[in-house]
């Protein structure tokens, strides 16, 4: 997750609820929550194709949650294959916050 945050090409997705991301997140992820990630395709390159997307423009991204037993990013990548986002421009964060607090990692509070 370091080198993807500073890969400049990356989206990194905190695909938690809002309150969860409210209260603390990785620097420079922005907030997609899990089961709104197929409304903000859009945003990250997709374009709308009747019941899926085109997603050949789209923009590798990184997802992650509260932790290695969170299932809410791995059901945002699912949620994401299926709209026709490629798969192998999805990374997965395993750790997720809870191991990137343990790790004493910067957290920021969003705005």
């Amino acid at each position: 997750m370091l080198d993807i945050l500073q890969d400049g090409e990356t989206v990194v997705i905190d695909s938690r609820i809002r309150s969860n991301y409210l209260g603390g997140t990785i620097p420079g992820a922005i907030n997609i929550p899990y089961d709104e990630v197929t409304d903000s395709l859009e945003g990250l390159g997709c374009i709308p194709d009747f019941d899926v997307y085109d997603c050949s423009e789209a923009k590798p991204v990184a997802l992650f949650c509260n932790g290695p037993w969170c299932g809410q990013s791995p059901s945002a990548a699912r949620f994401m294959i299926a709209a026709g986002y490629p798969p192998e421009l999805i990374s997965l964060y395993r750790g997720g916050m809870q191991v990137w607090r343990m790790f004493g990692l910067t957290v920021i509070i969003p705005e």
